[in-house]
């Protein structure tokens, strides 16, 4: 797997991890604003691995 391949793969982990933040898991011990930070960073992790990012 070269570099791109795995910053492709990379940000698809990263697009499956900000899906499951949008869908709030009662079993889960976060809250909302913690939920609401982290998927800001993750859209901003993908963003820098996007080609226009």
């Amino acid at each position: 797997m070269n570099a791109f391949e795995k910053l492709a793969q990379m940000r698809r982990d990263l697009e499956e991890i900000r899906r499951e933040l949008t869908q709030p898991n009662p079993s889960e011990q976060i809250t909302e604003a913690d939920r609401a930070i982290l998927h800001d960073r993750v859209s901003r992790a993908i963003k820098a691995l996007s080609p226009h990012g």
